[in-house]
């Protein structure tokens, strides 16, 4: 749990914020970098939700 701690304060970091941060406060400033994140984030939790986490329990 420590490295999970660290992987998400380094990645928290690197983003420049959260997933949360950018969506709600990025996105009502009208900031590009918080749009493309915003997006990013969207696409990554698409995918995960239906392409990767289906075939991981079919395992």
């Amino acid at each position: 749990m420590v490295v999970d701690g660290f992987l998400i304060g380094f990645g928290t970091r690197y983003a420049g914020g959260c997933t949360s941060g950018h969506a709600i406060m990025g996105l009502s400033n009208l900031q590009w970098p918080s749009l493309v994140a915003t997006i990013c984030f969207m696409i990554g939790g698409f995918l995960m939700a239906n392409v990767i986490l289906p075939i991981i329990l079919s395992l």
